[in-house]
């Protein structure tokens, strides 16, 4: 008969994925998670089973409690108002107290040392955040926001394009008003 748990799960991946959120992937040893979260690591290997595993749970733990992308991009109506709400949304998320930017957006320096299954939910919360882009220039189309002649698929790469590069801005901490002002720019290239 097991033991029963002397710690909460959610607790765990709410300080376990505050610390890969600071230093990333390869930088957190399980001493550290062990350490932050007050939990053995033999209980943390018990319920997750290795550093990938917890970390895989904490980008789920991240996506369902610290990231609003999909609200914010997919509220009605639709249109370019989602898309000026959201680069808001990520310009306080940079000048916020914790200032550390996004999880995910974190993670794609380290590409290269993570595993295939945090790539691929990497890859589909950049395909989702790419489509919901799309949505809202379609939406803008339809309401005239924009014109009709514009490449709604082309502007929704480039603004994929465009929150990679503004994320790694925001996170080397790139004066606010200039942040600002890059913004402005490439909502203008949208509109006309």
């Amino acid at each position: 008969m097991s033991r029963p748990r002397q710690y909460n799960r959610d607790e765990v991946l709410s300080k376990s994925t505050e610390l890969f959120w600071e230093k990333g992937f390869e930088a957190t040893s399980m001493n550290q998670v062990a350490n932050r979260t007050g939990v053995n690591k033999y209980s943390i290997y018990n319920e997750f089973g290795n550093k990938e595993k917890l970390f895989l749970a904490c980008i789920d733990y991240f996506l369902h409690n610290h990231c609003f992308v999909e609200e914010i991009l997919s509220k009605e109506p639709l249109g370019l108002k989602n898309i000026e709400a959201f680069f808001e949304y990520k310009v306080r998320s940079f000048y916020s107290e914790a200032g550390k930017g996004c999880l995910i957006f974190n993670s794609l320096d380290e590409r290269d040392t993570l595993s295939k299954s945090a790539n691929v939910k990497i890859d589909k919360f950049i395909f989702k955040i790419k489509v919901l882009f799309h949505h809202c220039l379609n939406a803008a189309q339809e309401r005239k926001e924009i014109s009709k002649d514009k490449d709604c698929e082309a502007l929704a790469n480039y603004l994929s394009c465009f929150t990679f590069g503004l994320v790694n801005l925001g996170m080397k901490k790139m004066n606010k008003k200039e942040l600002s002002k890059t913004i402005e720019l490439a909502l203008l290239i949208i509109r006309n």
